[in-house]
C-alpha cells in the first residue's frame, strides 16, 4: 500500500511540475534501485520535479545511465510494465507545462544497449515550440504503431527490460533533453 501510495505522489507530481514528460501509459519513475545506481541526490532532484530535464539532475553517479529513461530502472517499476501486441496501436499523453521547440520522437529502444530497434515509431522534427499561441493537439496526445512481424520487436522485446518505448525530446533554445520509458512486453 505504501508503495501505491508513493507512485500515486510522484506521477501526480510529474504531471503538474515543469518542463514535460509522459503520462500515459504510465512511465518509469525513480525508486531504490536508481538510488543504488545514480545517489540519493539524483533521485531527490527528480522527484522534486518529474519533468526535469537530464542536465538539471543532481550529482548524478558514475554508474547512473541518465541517457537511458533518465536514470529510472525496471527494477522499480515492475508493477506497470505493459503488454503490447505486433501491430498494435499505442495512444500516448504528454504533460508540457513549459514547452521548449526542438526535435522530439518515440522510439523502441533496446535497455541492454541505449540503441532505437529500427526506426523512430513517430518523429517531430518542430515539437512543443514556445512561440504558438497554442501548441499542437498532436505534442500531447499521439499514438504509435507497435511493428509487425519481421521487424525485430517479437524477437528482441520478450521481457520486461528488454525494450522501452522511449519519447525523447531536446529542447534547442535551452539546450535540454527529456526522456520518459514505458516498460513492455509484446505479447506472444
Amino acid at each position: 500500500m505504501a508503495k501505491s501510495m508513493i507512485l500515486s505522489a510522484l506521477a501526480l507530481a510529474a504531471t503538474v511540475s515543469a518542463h514535460g514528460n509522459i503520462t500515459s501509459p504510465p512511465a518509469r519513475l525513480p525508486g531504490q534501485a536508481m538510488v543504488a545506481a545514480c545517489g540519493q541526490a539524483a533521485v531527490d532532484s527528480v522527484l522534486r520535479d518529474g519533468t526535469l530535464p537530464i542536465e538539471s539532475v543532481v550529482n548524478p553517479a558514475a554508474s547512473c545511465n541518465l541517457f537511458l529513461c533518465r536514470g529510472a530502472l525496471l527494477e522499480d517499476n515492475l508493477d506497470i510494465v505493459q503488454t503490447f501486441s505486433l501491430g498494435e496501436t499505442i495512444n500516448l499523453t504528454a504533460a508540457l507545462p513549459i514547452p521548449h521547440e526542438g526535435p522530439a520522437n518515440v522510439s523502441i529502444v533496446l535497455a541492454a544497449t541505449n540503441e532505437i530497434l529500427g526506426e523512430p515509431l513517430l518523429v517531430f522534427d518542430s515539437y512543443a515550440d514556445e512561440r504558438l499561441a497554442q501548441l499542437p493537439a498532436n505534442n500531447t496526445a499521439f499514438s504509435v504503431t507497435i511493428p509487425g512481424a519481421g521487424n525485430g520487436v517479437e524477437e528482441s522485446c520478450v521481457k520486461p527490460g528488454d525494450c522501452v518505448l522511449q519519447w525523447f525530446w531536446f529542447g534547442t533554445g535551452a539546450q535540454q533533453t527529456y526522456e520518459s520509458c514505458v516498460d513492455f512486453v509484446i505479447a506472444s
